[in-house]
C-alpha cells in the first residue's frame, strides 16, 4: 500500500537522497545523458546549486560523466545502486548501534542512592537484595556483620534460602576455621582472599545493587547505589577476584 501511494521523487528521498538530488537523478534518467545546463532545465533546480548536487550524487555513485566534444556529459547510474546506499548506511549504522546503545541505557537508567543506619538499616538494604531475585556476590566477609545483625541475619538467610538466591562469597583466609558456622548449606559458594588484603568494608552485589556495608559496632551503616552499569561493573571485578581467590 505504502508503495502504491508513494511517488518516484519521494521513494528516492526515503532512500536517502535529498529533494535536490532526486529531482537532479530523475531528470538525468529521463535525459538519459546530458550537460548540466540540460540538467537545470530539466529538474528545475537552479543552476547555483546543480553542480553541487552533480557532485553529491557522482560521489555516490549515482551518475557518473564523460567529456564529449569539450563538454562534460553526465549520466545516470542504475536505480539498484540505490540499494547499494541503502545497504552502506545500514552497516555504518550496525557498527554504531551498541555505542548508542550503551549511552541510551546509561542516560536512561534509574540511579538511586540509599543510605542507611543501624541493624534495621542494614536488614533493610539485605531485603531490596532480596527483591533482585538474582545470584549475590559478595566481597570481603568476615563474620562481623553476622555478629552484629545477630538473629536478623538468620531470619534474612532464611528468606534468601526460601526465594531461592544463590550466593558467591569471597571471605578473608583467617575466616577459613568458621566456614562451616558462615555458611552451612549449598546455596552458597565460599573463596578465600589472603589476609594482607583485609579492610573493614563490605560489598555484595545483585542484580541492578552495589550494596557497601561498614560493619562498626557503634556506627553499622550501608550505602546502596542502584545502578544496572555500576553492579555490572561491580562483577566484573568481583570475578576477576573469584577467579583468582582459593578455594
Amino acid at each position: 500500500m505504502i508503495g502504491e501511494i508513494m511517488g518516484k521523487e519521494e521513494a528516492l528521498i526515503a532512500a536517502g537522497l535529498t529533494i535536490n538530488e532526486s529531482k537532479v537523478y530523475l531528470a538525468l534518467l529521463e535525459l538519459g545523458s546530458a550537460t548540466a545546463a540540460e540538467i537545470t532545465k530539466k529538474s528545475k533546480v537552479h543552476r547555483v546549486n546543480v553542480y553541487d548536487v552533480i557532485e553529491r550524487l557522482r560521489k555516490k555513485g549515482m551518475i557518473s560523466s564523460i567529456v564529449q566534444a569539450n563538454k562534460r556529459i553526465y549520466e545516470a547510474a542504475h536505480p539498484k545502486e540505490l540499494m547499494e546506499l541503502l545497504k552502506e548506511k545500514e552497516e555504518l549504522l550496525n557498527k554504531a548501534l551498541p555505542e548508542l546503545e550503551q549511552e541510551f541505557v546509561t542516560k536512561k537508567e534509574k540511579q538511586q542512592v540509599y543510605h542507611f543506619f543501624g541493624p534495621s538499616g542494614v536488614l533493610r538494604a539485605y531485603y531490596m537484595i532480596l527483591e533482585q531475585k538474582e545470584m549475590i556476590y559478595a566481597i570481603g566477609g568476615s563474620g562481623l556483620n553476622r555478629k552484629y545483625l545477630k538473629h536478623r541475619h538468620e531470619m534474612w538467610d532464611k528468606e534468601r534460602i526460601k526465594a531461592g538466591v544463590k550466593g558467591k562469597v569471597l571471605y578473608y583466609e583467617f575466616t577459613r576455621k568458621q566456614k562451616k558456622e558462615l555458611w552451612n548449606d549449598p546455596t552458597v559458594e565460599i573463596r578465600f582472599l589472603p589476609d594482607k588484603y583485609k579492610t573493614l568494608g563490605m560489598v555484595d552485589i545483585c542484580g541492578d545493587l552495589v550494596v557497601n556495608l561498614l560493619p562498626i559496632e557503634e556506627e553499622l551503616m550501608v550505602i546502596v547505589i542502584e545502578s544496572r552499569v555500576l553492579a555490572d561493573t561491580y562483577r566484573q571485578f568481583f570475578n576477576f577476584m573469584w577467579e583468582h581467590a582459593k578455594k
